[in-house]
């Protein structure tokens, strides 16, 4: 099935490859658990803040996921008391943004089944 898009940017799709999802989402759930202090999602904005400590691991993950959703757009902010991390998603897909960013917000649904399409970032 053809990737849809928006605004003629990048694809609404995930190009990681299937077999890496389940690392990556295993990485990132890591990281909230241990990390995570607050989120707040609003439409297609999602803005978490994370202890200091965890900007190293943040920003090694935000490459990764730069690469295999460039639908989304990430900005990542430190400071001395915390790490705030603000995902954009396609405007269009509000009501979706629940689902796009739920690989990054405590409590994580289990993954899709393995196959084509089936990425934290993609809705199945």
């Amino acid at each position: 099935m053809p990737a849809a898009e928006f605004n003629g940017a990048a694809p609404l799709a995930c190009t990681l490859r299937p077999g890496d999802m389940a690392a990556r989402l295993t990485r990132i759930q890591q990281l909230t658990r241990n990390h995570l202090r607050s989120h707040c999602l609003q439409g297609s904005t999602l803005r978490l803040f994370y202890a200091p400590n965890a900007a190293p691991e943040l920003a090694a993950i935000i490459v990764l996921e730069r690469e295999c959703c460039a639908f989304l757009t990430f900005h990542l902010a430190e400071s001395r008391d915390a790490v705030e991390l603000l995902i954009i998603g396609p405007t269009d897909q509000a009501d979706d943004a629940q689902w796009l960013f739920s690989q990054f917000l405590p409590a994580t649904p289990t993954l899709p089944p393995p196959g084509p399409g089936a990425c934290g970032c993609v809705k199945g």
